[in-house]
């Protein structure tokens, strides 16, 4: 039994946790808190606003936030504890002597050395020199060539703009206008084409014409011919002007326009988040669009919503996450038992009416499914609905509401996911096979994020959803739905098997990292564990992992650093939101006295610290979301907190249905107990059983499935060869030949009572057919004992059957399950007369009395 003192402290703290949610929800139901990143986008915000002149009255505050973010090396880096980067430190330092600090002040002093200690800006990433350009600090020919008619390509192309992903797309297209007009902004030291502003965190300021990719020479001898392919096209389009002067490009910048007002929000956003914000407006103006006119307007409105103020100062946040906050609190509720809450409920409304029914959406180009459904993570992002957010919402809606399974909304939503399956079998997050990959070979390519393929934690999140679909007992749904989320659900795993790594554990593309992966992963595998081998066998790799990197303190973390250096996966502080998802990782496949799972749920109780008016928390100082790996890390706040709530609340539902002790039972055991079973029924000779045998041998070798071959007593030692149970249900084909053979006249033999004792075998056959569709045991008539049966009691699950059994028809309709007939020799039905043993209620015409009798004759025989 578990500890009470644990189970005492697992309820304070659910409760204490279930207090905290709903303190910090919003009046009209839903929950968001603030998406933390890098400074990167507070200094851009700085950057733009000083170069088209807004203004910057607020830039104390701006500072006051850049200062308190540096690290006590001088520089800023991509998430707390993580090494400094060169282009964060280069931005935010720009951002600070812009808003008027001192370049002598000992914040930029360690800001320089850090910067020249590491190579400088020469060093810097594409979109930090993009960036510089636009003030002079660096040349526009050390930018690479991105001409406007890319937006001219048709979908059916190779390269187009919808091969890009989603955030790429949005933040290309306008980078494109930008980059046609090359502009040139002032500083505070004045407007100049090679301004001198930055000059301090060159290593060689003398040089900033840094090439952005290696030589032509080097890709040779590399053998990279597709990179080679890249950088030679750029250099062509640099001599030709990057095409400035061409017909198409004032078409092209017209186009880019109209896609631009197409794709705005009707509250102002581009695609929910600041760098597509941020550039949209840029490009706007620069194709003369005034300063009052009301698309900028309502732009620099959704940017001004993405900013929060409070005393550490002013910050821009990269997005919102209101739908996908709400999602997972309201999962997390309904399993902590609160889901009948009316704040709950006033939840549920809320994210139900955010549901995307329109007919935007840049997924239509590729996707071959037509059916919107889909949830965005924002408040306003109507083109853009991902995987990911309408999962989790199906999920939630469900668990508030059983019989909501066969709503419109749901069929809607489930639909629109399976339209977004890629042909690998996996999931990405907003488009359709978007797996571009060589793309990331393009000069400006340098975060490997232009696309979005599949993943498989948005798969394993899916899978997830779809498992729980066709698990749900309550409601009920389209059957032809069903089965198309069974058949996507097995194409997912198959991909999942291929990306499990080596050691067991998956990498994690949208959360860190190999525990987020993981964790996704094997809370996917649940319901389809019982019935796959394969998945049973995956899930214990997995397991084994998750269990091996637990820290000592109980809990499990990893660093950020894992994307860079592999050998890290699952290593580092622990957090609330990592021991949760391991905890809930291994919940459903190990006891609740694991003693894993015991230390991470008193590692949970121990670290709730964070205290609001009525409940607690946990610590959110560390991030575990990934916008892009190596580039962009993201902190969402509840994290930390809503799964811990699912793994309290399924620790302490595993105590209250387990009030006698666990027993652990080894990994083959689990095996054979959770197998299917399956009766084959066979009669006759070694040349009737010859082809069910096959049958057996195939569902034997694959590991699935368990399988019982009830036949006669001389072909024991055929079905244990084939490694198939044997179920002896009497009787001697020889001796059946025999009695026919000297008896040819079956009706007068039968007048004479010689057959009767064939008879009565046939009876005992019968009856023992029926038991072996059902027995586990010797002590149940048979005459001889069954082997392998030292697992869980025989139900016949599936049964496989010669025509002459007889017993199969009704075994089957008994035990209500599927029937196979198999017959060994040619069977060949016709309108007029079905065989007797292939319809078991014939429809007759009144015309064909001769053939309705036959059936009777049959079975007088």
């Amino acid at each position: 039994m578990a500890d009470d003192s644990i189970l005492r402290d697992a309820r304070t703290s659910l409760q204490d946790a279930i207090n905290f949610s709903f303190d910090a929800q919003q009046p009209d139901g839903h929950w968001v808190a603030e998406v933390s990143a890098d400074v990167t986008f507070t200094a851009e915000y700085v950057m733009f606003k000083y170069a088209i002149g807004f203004d910057l009255s607020d830039g104390d505050a701006m500072a006051r936030w850049l200062l308190q973010d540096q690290q006590e090396d001088g520089s800023w880096a991509l998430a707390p504890q993580h090494p400094g980067n060169l282009s964060t430190t280069t931005e935010a330092y720009l951002a600070l002597k812009i808003l008027g600090v001192s370049p002598d002040n000992p914040a930029m002093l360690r800001a320089r050395d850090f910067m020249i200690k590491n190579g400088g800006v020469a060093k810097v990433r594409f979109f930090t020199r993009f960036f510089l350009a636009t003030f002079g600090l660096v040349p526009w020919s050390a930018i690479p060539q991105i001409p406007a008619e890319l937006i001219l390509m048709p979908p059916s192309s190779p390269l187009n703009i919808y091969t890009l992903s989603s955030w790429a797309r949005s933040t290309m297209i306008p980078v494109l206008i930008v980059r046609h007009h090359e502009p040139v902004y002032s500083l505070p030291n004045g407007r100049k084409v090679d301004n001198d502003f930055l000059d301090e965190l060159w290593v060689d300021p003398n040089d900033k014409n840094i090439p952005f990719a290696p030589s032509l020479s080097s890709l040779v001898a590399q053998g990279d011919a597709l990179q080679f392919g890249f950088t030679f096209a750029d250099k062509v389009l640099a001599l030709l002007g990057g095409l400035k002067k061409f017909p198409l490009r004032n078409r092209s910048r017209r186009k880019c326009i109209e896609w631009l007002l197409e794709h705005q929000e009707s509250a102002g956003e581009w695609a929910g988040f600041f760098p597509p914000m941020h550039g949209s407006v840029w490009a706007l103006i620069l194709e003369g669009y005034p300063l009052d006119h009301k698309r900028i307007l309502l732009g620099m409105d959704a940017i001004e919503r993405l900013s929060i103020t409070d005393a550490r100062g002013k910050r821009i946040a990269p997005t919102v996450s209101p739908v996908w906050d709400t999602a997972l609190m309201m999962s997390a509720l309904c399993d902590a038992g609160v889901g009948q809450d009316t704040r709950v409920g006033k939840a549920v409304e809320w994210v139900k009416a955010r549901q995307i029914l329109g007919p935007q959406g840049d997924w239509r180009v590729y996707s071959p499914n037509s059916q919107a459904g889909g949830w965005s993570f924002e408040y306003e992002n109507t083109w853009y609905p991902d995987v990911d957010d309408t999962a989790v919402i199906v999920i939630a809606l469900i668990k508030h509401d059983p019989y909501f399974i066969g709503s419109r909304c749901i069929s809607n939503a489930v639909q629109w996911m399976l339209g977004m399956q890629c042909p690998n079998g996996g999931y990405g997050a907003f488009d359709y096979d978007n797996n571009k990959l060589w793309l990331h070979k393009i000069p400006f390519s340098d975060m490997d994020s232009l696309c979005d393929p599949s993943s498989a934690d948005i798969t394993g999140r899916v899978l997830e959803c779809f498992g729980f679909l066709l698990s749900h007992k309550e409601g009920s749904w389209d059957q032809t739905l069903r089965q198309q989320v069974d058949a996507s659900s097995q194409r997912a795993i198959a991909y999942l098997f291929a990306e499990q790594e080596p050691f067991g554990a998956w990498w994690g593309r949208w959360g860190n990292n190999y525990n987020y992966g993981t964790g996704n992963v094997l809370r996917g595998f649940v319901h389809f564990a019982h019935c796959n081998a394969n998945v049973r066998k995956s899930v214990e790799r997995a397991t084994q992992w998750f269990a091996s990197v637990q820290n000592a303190d109980g809990g499990w973390g990893e660093d950020l650093l894992s994307y860079t250096y592999p050998e890290l996966a699952g290593k580092g502080e622990s957090t609330a939101a990592q021991t949760a998802w391991a905890l809930l990782s291994l919940q459903p496949y190990r006891p609740y006295l694991d003693p894993s799972i015991e230390k991470g749920i008193r590692w949970l109780i121990s670290n709730q610290g964070v205290r609001s008016e009525n409940g607690r928390s946990w610590s959110t100082h560390l991030y575990t979301a990934t916008g892009f790996p190596k580039v962009l890390y993201l902190g969402y706040p509840y994290y930390h907190h809503l799964f811990p709530i699912m793994a309290l609340n399924k620790y302490i539902q595993a105590v209250a249905q387990a009030p006698f002790m666990t027993l652990t039972l080894p990994v083959p055991i689990l095996e054979a107990l959770n197998r299917p079973s399956v009766l084959l029924m066979v009669i006759g000779s070694r040349g009737d059983i010859q082809a069910l045998l096959n049958i057996a041998r195939r569902l034997v070798s694959s590991q699935l499935y368990r399988v019982r071959v009830a036949t006669h007593p001389c072909h024991r030692s055929l079905v244990e060869s084939e490694g198939a149970e044997f179920y002896s249900v009497g009787g001697d084909p020889a001796e059946f030949a025999k009695a026919f053979t000297e008896n040819p006249n079956i009706i007068l033999s039968a007048i004479k009572g010689e057959l009767q004792p064939i008879l009565n075998v046939f009876h005992s056959m019968l009856d023992k057919y029926w038991r072996s569709s059902v027995d586990g045991s010797a002590s149940m008539g048979c005459a001889e004992k069954p082997s392998k049966l030292l697992q869980r009691p025989f139900v016949a699950e599936t049964i496989i059957s010669s025509l002459p059994t007889l017993a199969h028809v009704h075994c089957a309709e008994e035990l209500q399950a599927p029937l196979l007939l198999v017959s060994v020799q040619p069977v060949l039905p016709t309108a007029d007369f079905p065989h007797p043993f292939t319809m078991t209620r014939p429809q007759f015409a009144f015309r064909h009395p001769w053939n309705r009798l036959s059936y009777k004759i049959v079975e007088l025989v």
